[in-house]
């Protein structure tokens, strides 16, 4: 027995189609206010049915790269990270010296308002890399007598 379409009303002014096949509800629509309006869904999903393709999600997906591999890939990937990160720590250290060189020339002269914010943003920067710091601060010596 072939499969049908039928059109159904549940309260007067709305329509809905039901596919049918040998007693048993293949598919529902959605409620529309006019017939005209589930007649055009049906013919919709007749002519898209038609070259619908078969998609089976039940497949294993591929296996995984080998552990050993996986861990490489990941340190090489880590080193490079803290490569990049001891770069910009440099950056810093000697934009904020020469911040600092340029505000101690303009003690002695007239300084602008650019002068005076490069020595802040120096003195910022200061700050920002030695908060990075995380090694142990050094043992100072005591003086004996």
């Amino acid at each position: 027995m072939a499969a049908k379409f039928e059109i159904r009303s549940s309260k007067p002014g709305e329509f809905n189609w039901v596919l049918t096949s040998q007693g048993r509800t293949l598919a529902t629509g959605e409620s529309y206010t006019r017939k005209a309006s589930a007649e055009k869904a049906i013919d919709s999903l007749r002519n898209a049915a038609g070259t619908a393709t078969v998609a089976d999600l039940t497949v294993k997906p591929a296996k995984p790269a080998p552990a050993k591999a996986a861990r490489v890939t990941g340190r090489a990937g880590g080193n490079a990270v803290a490569k990049a990160g001891a770069a910009a720590g440099k950056v810093e250290k000697t934009a904020a010296k020469t911040a600092t060189k340029v505000a101690k020339a303009a003690k002695g002269t007239k300084a602008t308002k650019a002068t005076k914010g490069t020595a802040k943003a120096a003195a910022g920067a200061r700050k920002a890399s030695a908060a990075k710091k995380t090694a142990a601060p050094r043992k100072r010596a005591t003086k004996s007598s």
